[in-house]
């Protein structure tokens, strides 16, 4: 090999190893291969698509979390917004109202509880953790209030939204597709547009970003209404495959959706995030949840799982910022 085709590939495997999504495209396929070696259904088309579908509604709002924490915030009420959501539009719709009013309806829904979210955080002046501790009870309680605490079904299912919604494109669960697009989307506002780069500034440095004229409370609030909106997204494809709503749906999601965002690469105390490896984190949790079933492991294993990957996450990506640190010191 000549020496510009070494520097070449020499320069190729920097660029990769400076890809910040890198360690868990790493993880994933290490998973991929293991439960591929031990176990005879994980390849199977049909499981694949059943994996790339369970993680698509906590990747969805995946995307929005890494705005959120990125910011140095955190989000716990997204499950139970996901729930309302998904309530309210089926109400709706079964009463007879237009199908697509609904959907509007629903995207009101979640994009009113974003904004309450941040403007209780700031009008109150404490963490919107502590708020969303709060609402994530609070909007749940109102779902099971509106369906009864019963599911709510007898929904026009030959209507378009049920039957892209519920089905597949090009042999992929529409809510795959729905992920990419929002994914897509959320990248290009994060990486590409000065809303993203705000809100990495503020999470970076708030005292600083608000020295530079950034409106810091605004953006709080425009942030958690977009998360808002990112997690009525989701309720309304979990809505549009399931055909009915569930007033216990999206229980216990806002662990997965952090999870997701952590493991792919978003830093908890803020400043930085990645939305593919969002995205990708999405995807691990549920190789991980899927392999333990195949495995013959009980699925609430899961959860102590993630919680120990979580732990993982965070110090991998601890240790290495120290270690950036040191170097430039």
């Amino acid at each position: 090999m000549s020496n510009s085709s070494g520097s070449a590939v020499r320069g190729w495997v920097a660029r990769l190893f400076r890809f910040e999504e890198v360690g868990v495209v790493a993880a994933l396929l290490v998973l991929c291969i293991f439960l591929a070696v031990r176990t005879e259904g994980f390849l199977t088309t049909f499981n694949l698509l059943q994996v790339a579908r369970q993680a698509s509604y906590y990747g969805i709002m995946a995307v929005g979390m890494v705005f959120v924490l990125s910011m140095g915030e955190v989000d716990l009420s997204v499950g139970s917004i996901l729930t309302l959501v998904s309530v309210t539009a089926a109400i709706a719709m079964r009463s007879g109202a237009n199908i697509w009013l609904a959907v509007c309806l629903g995207l009101a829904v979640g994009l009113g509880c974003g904004l309450l979210n941040g403007l209780l955080s700031v009008a109150l002046k404490i963490p919107s953790i502590m708020v969303t501790l709060g609402t994530l009870s609070v909007y749940r309680g109102i779902a099971l209030v509106l369906s009864d605490a019963s599911p709510i079904a007898g929904l026009p299912k030959e209507h378009s939204f049920f039957e892209f919604g519920g089905g597949n494109v090009g042999g992929v669960p529409a809510s795959v597709i729905v992920m990419a697009a929002v994914g897509l989307a959320g990248w290009v506002l994060f990486n590409h547009s000065p809303h993203g780069w705000r809100v990495q500034a503020i999470g970076s440095n708030a005292q600083a970003a608000r020295y530079s004229g950034i409106p810091i409370a605004g953006y709080r609030i425009a942030v958690m209404g977009l998360m808002g909106v990112i997690a009525a997204i989701a309720g309304l494809t979990d809505l549009a495959f399931m055909q009915s709503a569930n007033p216990n749906a999206g229980l216990g999601f806002e662990l997965w959706v952090i999870a997701s965002a952590v493991i792919g690469g978003t830093a908890l105390s803020g400043g930085s995030g990645s939305v593919p490896g969002a995205i990708l984190g999405a995807l691990v949790i549920a190789v991980i949840r899927n392999g333990l079933v195949l495995l013959g492991f009980s699925a609430y294993v899961g959860t102590a799982v993630t919680g120990a990957v979580i732990i993982l996450a965070v110090a991998v990506d601890s240790l290495v910022k120290r270690r950036t640190r040191r170097a430039h010191t």
